[in-house]
């Protein structure tokens, strides 16, 4: 049972690299202020703020047309599937998930987008997920999700590999467009640049789970190669015939493989070789091309590095995004001359590219809302050149896309949360506002400063175009085609973008005097982001130690552009077509959406009947929240049940459970965070009732224990680039029946100091604690490499009284833990101490206070909560941590071991107790007496260590990777504490 709630976490955390709580997966809440609706058909239910009402009407249509379509290859069509859609996170993406089941949209359109509209993107890949699901939910897994609800039909997901799934999903995507995502140049990019892929290595697990030495292209990309060449050779038949297999086989050990060799005589090691070797076939059958422009810098071996967005600085200095897997992103200025580059300062995850204006660097970054974590705005910043200081623009939070407009003004894009952009033009106080129509999207905005106009980059039903912000609006410059465009800037007459019409990703212009477009690039692999630079042009040429900064002459190899509605299919050798609808074909028709809505029957989606959702159950009683916060599992005999409403703003879980100790147990665990502060409730009936008492104490018969609980939580989370701080304070209130020592009725004798009546004193029922706590930390971004924060600190503090019970102390405690580095690079030092006492209460003549809350936080390794007291106590930690090896190897296809870490380290401890006591017998007539022993300071300590696996199981994708943590410690009691754990990605 243990194995199957670790599987199903595991599973839960696959799709995500948010949040994972407990059993289920959750993205957070969406602001309090929204008010929800419902729209739906027979078989579909889109929930939607009221917002994005134009958004779900776009959703819903998309999800009707590709209906009879959307199963192509399967048996059975897509599950009966809630979408639920968020519109106020700017970092875009889908999910289809269990537990519940839905689709979630973040429906705000990504940034590096194709020429497909953004929802378009999101029906055709998502609901491919939900012809999976259903697909995967038969034969004995439908067995299962009888026994365990939806839990039972996760364990199908395990069926099928992750990659395959993806892969599929992104091929339905591309074959319900024009030219789609599959057959971007950019998704073969690193492969093609790679010498080998898979050569020389037995096992090639590698390419599936990831690595820190070497940079491997996602799981999207790998699975849509390995899919779309098995659908070319063995029939589109291929997954569906895995997915029946595995629906009805769950307990074959490498269902995969096994299912590919009854059915195909293959396994998943040759389809990726054969893949492979076709795809390199096709790619060594291409003309050779050499990169036209001329490199700045040199890429080091073994760092996989990105440079982004060049800026002119002069003539000699190029200012530049720079991230690399040893240290995150930066602004670094490099010398054109020499290639030396310089830090100018780190920033946080940017949304848009920077450009200049005003003697000032502009640019955007994701940043989540204090409360909500489904408000991730993209924030305006700006870096004055003379400082190299970053700062944030106040007030302007849905930014994309900054720019100079002359004579000191400033232009970017807003995108509203209804689905609409504006482009904003301001000059000193006074603002200019031009909106776009309907869902059209942009995806650039450049001023040229010798037309003196905003252009815009645009992606509508007809494709990507070329437009001009006129006195009236939106004004075409080009005709729609199914050609991505990128990374769009303006300067002398021109248009700069990047384009794939020749089949590669290439840097092109547009003459706005002309009208005629160029191709001014030839690339090896692909050049990128360009920027004019006087006579030059500056831009990024990828090979395959990542992205140079290069430049060429502007004009010395200008090839004309003739129009066109598709690109050259070069790269991607020839595959199957489905036959499926082509979704840039399908336009949305506003008046006909309102004909229907009687037909779609739209109405108000309550939030509170909704709270309560039950999803899964078990024939076993645990409490999910404890395996995932304190990942300790406790099982018993009875049922649990478990809810999580469609909103993700509450989470909870009804158990029984029955053991021959303690008879029945209830116990009932929610979470709500819909209002920003997070209630906690707990709450449990049963079990032997528990007694705080003084050794020699008689003790009644327990009565039935039961126990309440409440606590609010305000978590405040400051993103502000490199940094991330959060600050929470919460005040939490339990009541038990506990029996607790009577102490006020203890009689002492002075002279010999023992306590004369202990077997007497007696209990009072119920135990109550209230208690206050704050807490605030700052961390810096990781690299890729990195395993814990850089630099860094966290302290907190706390207090807890017992408010019915003066006899009670109260507990004071505080924590601070700081990071820094190590003496080698990824070398990680922490330390960390805490202190806790005992204040008031009723105390012994040696001031030991017997009634006190202890805190165990910092608790020395090897040693656990009962062997410290909260008198006075005080604790440090110190841990060195690095990386041993990278092996990238381990049981093909099982285990696959990513990196191997050490940590040294040491914990100290002291604090105020009292020695043995000493008990004598009553007489024959009297009562026995106790003798508290006196009060001394207790010292404690251990050392040791612990190894670290990163691995990944059955070729999960990279962020799927856990960790396997064996320590081994020596406490100052003797013996050696061994223990391990496991760490799931979440």
């Amino acid at each position: 049972m243990k194995r199957l709630v670790a599987i199903l976490l595991l599973v839960g955390a696959l799709c995500c690299v948010h949040r994972a709580s407990a059993q289920y997966y959750t993205w957070g809440s969406d602001p309090v202020g929204l008010k929800w609706s419902t729209m739906r058909s027979r078989d579909v239910r889109v929930i939607y703020p009221d917002t994005a009402a134009n958004i779900a009407r776009h959703t819903l249509f998309y999800i009707r047309t590709v209906q009879p379509d959307i199963s192509y290859g399967f048996t059975h069509g897509p599950m009966r599937i809630p979408f639920v859609i968020h519109p106020e996170n700017f970092q875009s993406n889908g999910l289809v998930m269990y537990l519940p089941k839905r689709v979630e949209f973040l429906s705000s359109p990504a940034i590096d987008g194709y020429s497909m509209p953004w929802l378009k993107q999101l029906v055709a890949h998502e609901y491919r997920h939900a012809v999976q699901y259903n697909n995967l939910d038969r034969g004995v897994i439908r067995a299962l999700s009888y026994l365990l609800g939806q839990q039972g039909s996760t364990i199908g997901l395990l069926c099928m590999p992750f990659w395959a799934m993806e892969g599929d999903a992104v091929m339905s995507e591309t074959q319900m467009s024009s030219f789609g995502r599959g057959l971007q140049p950019s998704f073969t990019l690193a492969y093609r640049a790679m010498e080998r892929v898979g050569d020389g290595r037995r096992n090639i697990d590698k390419w599936f789970c990831g690595s820190y030495r070497d940079y491997i292209p996602d799981h999207y990309e790998l699975g849509y190669q390995l899919c779309s060449y098995a659908c070319e050779r063995y029939g589109p038949e291929v997954w569906n015939n895995v997915a029946r297999y595995g629906s009805r086989n769950p307990y074959v050990f490498a269902i995969t493989r096994v299912a590919l060799g009854k059915y195909y005589d293959t396994n998943v090691s040759r389809l990726f070789r054969e893949t492979f070797d076709d795809l390199r076939h096709h790619w060594d059958s291409l003309p050779a091309q050499d990169d036209s422009a001329q490199s700045l810098v040199r890429l080091p071996e073994g760092n996989h590095t990105t440079y982004r967005w060049p800026l002119p600085l002069g003539d000699t200095v190029v200012l530049a995004l720079k991230e690399d897997f040893d240290r995150p992103a930066r602004f670094v200025r490099v010398d054109t001359r020499t290639g030396e580059e310089r830090t100018v300062c780190y920033v946080g995850s940017v949304s848009t590219r920077p450009a200049l204006a005003g003697g000032r660097v502009w640019w955007t970054e994701y940043r989540r809302s204090k409360l909500f974590e489904q408000r991730v705005n993209s924030q305006l910043c700006y870096m004055n050149l003379a400082d190299g200081r970053p700062r944030t623009f106040a007030g302007r939070r849905n930014v994309l896309y900054p720019t100079g407009a002359g004579d000191d003004a400033l232009a970017w894009v807003e995108y509203n949360p209804d689905g609409r952009y504006t482009v904003v033009l301001r000059r000193g106080e006074r603002e200019e506002r031009f909106a776009m129509e309907g869902l059209t999207e942009i995806h650039g905005l450049a001023w040229d400063d010798l037309t003196r106009a905003l252009y815009v980059l645009v992606t509508d039903d007809s494709g990507m175009w070329l437009g001009r912000i006129g006195a009236g609006g939106l004004e075409p410059l080009t005709r729609g085609a199914y050609i991505t465009l990128s990374d769009l800037r303006a300067g002398g007459g021109r248009l700069w973008f990047g384009s794939i019409q020749s089949g590669r990703d290439e840097v092109h212009c547009f003459d706005l005097e002309r009208g005629t477009e160029y191709r001014l690039s030839t690339s090896k692999y692909g050049s990128f982001e360009p920027m004019p630079a006087g006579g030059e042009v500056l831009m990024t040429t990828y090979d395959r130690l990542g992205y140079r900064l290069t430049r060429q002459a502007a004009d010395s190899l200008a090839c004309r552009v003739e129009p066109a509605r598709l690109p050259l299919n070069l790269v991607n050798p020839p595959r199957r077509s489905w036959g499926v609808v082509n979704l840039d074909t399908v336009h949305f028709v506003y008046t006909d959406s309102l004909a229907a809505e009687p037909k779609f029957r739209t109405k108000r989606y309550p939030k509170l009947p909704n709270l309560v959702n039950v999803h899964s159950w078990m024939p076993a009683a645990f409490d999910p929240f404890e395996v995932a916060d304190e990942k300790n599992i406790s099982l018993n005999l009875g049922v649990t049940l478990v809810s999580q409403n469609l909103l993700s703003n509450t989470e909870g879980f009804f158990s029984y459970g029955w053991n021959r100790s303690e008879g029945s147990l209830f116990r009932l665990g929610v979470r709500y965070f819909g209002l920003g502060v997070r209630f906690d409730l707990d709450a449990a009936y049963g079990g032997n009732q528990m007694f705080y008492g003084l050794g020699g104490q008689r003790t009644p018969s327990p009565d039935k224990y039961y126990s309440v609980g409440l606590t609010a939580t305000l978590p405040l989370y400051l993103q502000r680039g490199y940094h991330t701080r959060q600050f929470s304070v919460a005040t939490g209130w339990n009541f038990s029946n506990g029996m607790v020592a009577n102490v006020g009725n203890i009689r002492w004798d002075e002279e010999t100091g023992s306590i004369t009546n202990i077997e007497h004193i007696g209990f009072r029922e119920g135990l109550h604690s209230l208690s206050f706590s704050v807490g605030y930390s700052d961390l810096t971004r990781l690299a890729h490499r990195d395993f814990v924060s850089p630099w860094g600190y966290t302290v907190s503090a706390g207090y807890t009284f017992n408010p019915s019970d003066r006899h009670f102390s109260d507990l004071l405690s505080g924590y601070v833990k700081l990071y820094t580095p190590g003496f080698l690079p990824h070398n990680s030092l922490t330390v960390a101490a805490t202190y806790q006492t005992s204040v008031g209460g009723y105390k012994f003549p040696s001031g030991y206070a017997p009634l006190s809350y202890r805190s165990t936080r910092l608790v020395p390794r090897g040693f656990t909560s009962a062997d410290i007291v909260s008198n006075d106590y005080f604790a440090a930690a110190v841990d060195y941590q690095f990386p041993l090896c990278y092996p990238e190897g381990g049981i093909g296809s099982v285990l696959y071991f990513k990196r191997i870490r050490l940590n040294v380290g040491g914990d100290y401890a002291q604090f105020l107790t009292t020695e043995p006591w000493r008990y004598r017998a009553a007489p024959p007539e009297g009562e026995g007496q106790i003798y508290p022993g006196a009060a001394t300071r207790r010292r404690i300590w251990s050392v040791g260590g612990d190894l670290i696996f990163d691995v990944n199981l059955f070729r999960m994708p990279a962020s799927a990777t856990s960790t396997v943590k064996l320590s081994c410690y020596r406490p100052s009691t003797g013996g050696v504490w061994i223990t391990a754990a496991l760490g799931l990605p979440f």
